[in-house]
């Protein structure tokens, strides 16, 4: 698979099936396979929607909003510039419409692509979470399983799934397509976020379309913006009254 055609992991014993699209693991956290529920932080990739066909090729680190620090580690000897994140055509296959692929990606949306079949891309937050998860997909039989995997602090793995064995995707000559998959843990322990192998890609949305998320401090400033709109306007209106 080429870069124009842009085209481990512990195995873990699955003790139950649990409802709302969860798998639960042994001794492990839980395997995310729908965004329903799900209130942790938003992959938000809106500062690399640059036009399409426009990437940035990187090992990183590289900030993307929310508090999120991404690099790569991309095994990929035809491709030795690292991940992508941005927009433009990446496919999952042979070609796009290889009946044994998952699609590709092009257009509008905007991605993170590990570009490689080996190795693994993080997202590595300013504080501890709870749970993590985004929109992803993969080239099915490209290099490694597709897996997705928590560390905490020390970089020590506190649960990692084999997204080919445990919920696979299946999307043949679709266009971007993507399947939300994540883990949640028992406490706020993760402090990294991987996805490995066979390609994989993640997104913030199912289509790969990038939402507005007002920072912070922009919603701090219109709360304060608005109080100070508020007070002007009774103190008009104050005024008037004294004039009448």
């Amino acid at each position: 698979m080429k870069l124009q055609s842009l085209a481990l992991m512990a195995g873990i014993t699955i003790s139950g099936i649990v409802s709302s699209g969860a798998f639960v693991a042994a001794q492990a956290g839980t395997l995310l396979t729908s965004e329903v529920g799900y209130t942790g932080l938003a992959l938000n990739l809106i500062d690399y929607a640059n036009g399409s066909g426009n990437r940035l090729f990187t090992f990183g680190p590289v900030p993307i909003r929310g508090g999120i620090t991404f690099t790569s580690n991309a095994i990929n000897p035809q491709s030795p510039m690292g991940s992508a994140l941005g927009q433009g055509y990446y496919d999952l296959g042979v070609n796009a419409y290889d009946p044994n692929g998952n699609g590709w990606f092009d257009g509008n949306a905007v991605y993170a692509g590990l570009d490689a079949g080996q190795g693994y891309m993080t997202f590595a937050f300013a504080a501890p979470v709870q749970s993590f998860g985004a929109f992803v997909n993969y080239a099915p039989g490209y290099g490694d399983n597709p897996t997705i995997s928590t560390y905490d602090i020390n970089n020590n793995l506190l649960s990692s799934f084999d997204l080919s064995v445990l919920a696979p995707i299946s999307s043949p000559g679709q266009q971007n397509h993507f399947e939300f998959r994540g883990i949640s843990e028992n406490t706020a322990s993760i402090y990294s976020f991987r996805l490995g192998g066979s390609y994989i890609v993640a997104t913030g949305s199912a289509n790969g379309l990038p939402m507005e998320v007002p920072e912070p401090f922009t919603i701090v400033g219109t709360l304060v913006g608005g109080s100070a709109a508020l007070r002007m306007r009774k103190k008009l209106k104050s005024s008037t009254k004294t004039k009448d």
